[in-house]
């Protein structure tokens, strides 16, 4: 015969357990906790995600829209992230990760257009070809288009001959028709600019992708070249000619050659250092 004592005993017991049962069959719900590293410059891939999970059941399993089933990523690139998370008791959830980046700083000419910039061993730079109709005293200059659309001029540029684009100087870093705090870059500006992108890049770098690279071609009696290659101007003479830096559309590397003068090729612009855009 059970005692008063041990009833009261197994009651507890029975209560203790029942309690017991509840705490383990009543889980918390699986949740996710997310930490963003946005990108520090525009276009870099320094971007991270570290996800903490909690609830549900463990072990847990994750499923990214990029090949991974980590719970941290790193060296991503500015964009929207899935990830399914699963636990072994067949709870789910879904999270929809957005990596930011900067914006693109940009220069505006003496027209008013405005150009994406890009900043290379230091350096500020342009990262779209000049298409200003205007020097920077507001007189007109004389231009060569592939075209007169929106979408071609912001695409190509202009092409100018090397007195227009030096803007009838001869001095090497002069302005020429650059927006003010920008110069025609020397040749010893290209040379810094290539060498900075190369130790970046270890590899072979992708120069087309690095400098946004498009390919007007260039203009001797007609427009030539187009959607081929692409010359710039420096702002170095070469006797009657004046140095130019070549791309080809197909190969990853940059030419020194001289051009001359008469000839029409594109523009692109340097920041004086220490001045703002």
């Amino acid at each position: 015969m059970q005692t008063p004592i041990m009833i009261k005993k197994l009651f507890y017991l029975g209560l203790l357990m029942s309690v017991l049962i509840f705490v383990q069959c009543k889980k918390e719900p699986l949740t996710t906790q997310v930490k963003v590293q946005h990108l520090t410059d525009f276009e870099s891939h320094d971007g991270s995600i570290n996800l903490t999970i909690s609830g549900g059941k463990e072990p847990y399993s994750l499923t990214w829209s990029v090949p991974s089933t980590d719970t941290v990523l790193t060296g991503l690139a500015a964009g929207t992230y899935y990830v399914t998370v699963n636990d072994v008791g067949k709870s789910w959830l879904i999270d929809t990760i957005v990596v930011n980046q900067p914006l693109w700083p940009v220069c505006v000419d003496n027209e008013g257009n405005s150009y994406k910039t890009a900043q290379i061993g230091g350096r500020i730079w342009m990262m779209q070809n000049l298409r200003t109709t205007i020097n920077p005293q507001g007189e007109p200059i004389k231009t060569i288009e592939i075209s007169d659309s929106i979408e071609s001029l912001e695409k190509y540029g202009r092409l100018y001959t090397w007195s227009e684009a030096m803007n009838k100087s001869t001095e090497p870093g002069s302005q020429g028709i650059c927006p003010d705090g920008w110069y025609i870059p020397t040749n010893d500006d290209w040379e810094l600019l290539i060498d900075n992108i190369s130790t970046v890049d270890k590899e072979i770098p992708n120069l087309v992708k690095e400098l946004s690279l498009t390919f007007p071609g260039f203009y001797n009696n007609s427009i030539q070249n187009t959607d081929v290659s692409v010359s710039f101007w420096t702002s170095g003479e070469a006797g009657d000619n004046a140095w130019k830096i070549y791309f080809h559309k197909s190969l990853s590397k940059a030419f020194k050659y001289h051009e001359p003068k008469q000839n029409a090729i594109s523009v692109r612009c340097i920041k004086n250092q220490g001045s703002e855009i």
